[in-house]
């Protein structure tokens, strides 16, 4: 177990008392009332339901030849495994985003350059890398899909989250929502509670991937005589940066974006929409997460930000970049909800799971980590002040409280004014 603390810059204030609690829990408070607030969403949060670890890709290997991973084609299966092997490192660990990105541009070179591409002396040809990509793909969308259909009572967690989010004044502009998930629990907890969302998305049967819906806006119609107007209260933003399963490729409309829901033939894996693969012949950043990505940068570089990261590790570094770049606005505030601090060793270059630490060595009063956490028997973090469980319902101030509290105190002070003092107004 990691001891419930936080650090503001690179000074560690210990969570032991109730008076600490509090005092977060006011700085938080703050923060929400921000004009421009942001949430970054990554895969810890998902972790504890289910969701798969995709940092090691040899130790998948024996995921990929169960029966409902398998490619039902066998020749197809063989040939996926076979060019896995070449690209299992003899040190170190890939990633299954890495190594897609890797297919990506193989498919790539080949229907462009017309040339293949040779790894430890084999080469690869378009074919074999599309098998691979294709079991990748297949595997991550079941093992999401199980994660995505747990019960709703395991989502409480992301929708209290939310629902304290929601709670921000009205007056201020909507809060954004950006993960790296491509599981479907953000947009469950959200319908549960009931919440409009824009998730890029237009239409009703076939919801295509536009994202200037990103700047529309729901109102209620005017119902006074001036014809003014009055916003909708519940509505978010939703980006997801690394693509969702299910947001599939339209073969027949070039680079058309569809949300389609049930599970794809075992031949459309490989149009998933899962990142860094966005299309056959463009770079890893094209369209749509180059679109994506363009909205988490203009949100955050806005005077008056805060960014709020619960459950993603600091080890993306396009993710990484525009924060740091955001760092040097003045008014920009960082705040990361971790289980854990990993501090390198004296005398050791520390690697990327140092870098929330690194943060907190850069000594400003704009950085605000929170870590603590326990594991269960699982293996899982189930409690602490790093995890979403505690920071969403202990951590995380509910608004509407503080909203009842000035109001009873505002009424008050009416009530003991002076009538001539009221009577003057």
């Amino acid at each position: 177990m990691s001891e419930n603390k936080y650090y503001l810059g690179s000074s560690a204030i210990s969570l032991s008392s109730d008076e600490d609690y509090g005092r977060l829990i006011q700085r938080l408070r703050q923060y929400l009332e921000v004009r421009h607030l942001s949430v970054l969403i990554g895969n810890g949060c998902s972790i504890p339901l289910g969701a798969p670890l995709i940092g090691d890709v040899d130790s998948l290997k024996p995921e990929f030849e169960k029966a409902e991973f398998k490619l039902i084609d066998g020749a197809r299966q063989s040939t996926a495994l076979k060019t896995l092997d070449v690209f299992l490192p003899k040190t170190g660990k890939l990633g299954v985003e890495p190594l897609l990105t890797v297919l990506a541009n193989i498919q790539a070179n080949e229907k462009i350059l017309g040339r293949q591409i040779a790894v430890e002396g084999k080469t690869i040809s378009a074919e074999e890398a599309g098998c691979l990509e294709q079991l990748l793909k297949k595997w991550l969308f079941l093992k999401c899909k199980a994660v995505s259909d747990t019960g709703d009572a395991n989502l409480r967690f992301h929708e209290e989250l939310f629902r304290r989010i929601l709670l921000r004044s009205t007056t201020l502009p909507r809060a954004k929502i950006f993960t790296l998930n491509y599981d479907l629990l953000i947009e469950r907890a959200l319908d549960n509670l009931g919440v409009l969302y824009f998730d890029g998305f237009l239409g009703t049967i076939n919801r295509t991937l536009r994202t200037e819906s990103y700047h529309y806006d729901l109102y209620y119609p005017g119902e006074t005589t001036e014809g003014r107007v009055t916003r909708v209260d519940r509505v978010i933003h939703l980006y997801k940066l690394h693509g969702s399963i299910n947001w599939c490729r339209h073969g027949g409309k070039g680079s058309d974006v569809l949300i389609r829901h049930g599970k794809p033939d075992d031949s459309e894996f490989g149009n998933v929409m899962i990142y860094p693969s966005p299309l056959k012949v463009t770079e890893m950043n094209g369209y749509p997460y180059s679109e994506m990505f363009r909205h988490l940068s203009a949100q955050i570089h806005q005077p008056q930000s805060v960014l709020l990261v619960i459950g993603y590790r600091m080890q993306d570094s396009h993710i990484n970049r525009l924060i740091y770049q955001a760092l040097s606005i003045p008014s920009f505030v960082l705040v990361i909800v971790a289980p854990s601090l990993s501090e390198p060793e004296k005398g050791k270059e520390s690697g990327d799971e140092h870098e929330i630490w690194r943060l907190t060595q850069l000594d400003s009063k704009r950085v605000l980590v929170i870590v603590g956490g326990e594991k269960g028997t699982d293996g899982n973090y189930v409690s602490g002040s790093g995890t979403l469980q505690d920071f969403s319902t202990k951590l995380m101030p509910d608004i509407s409280e503080l909203n009842t509290e000035a109001k009873a105190n505002e009424e008050l002070a009416k009530i003991f004014k002076k009538p001539d003092v009221l009577d003057a107004k």
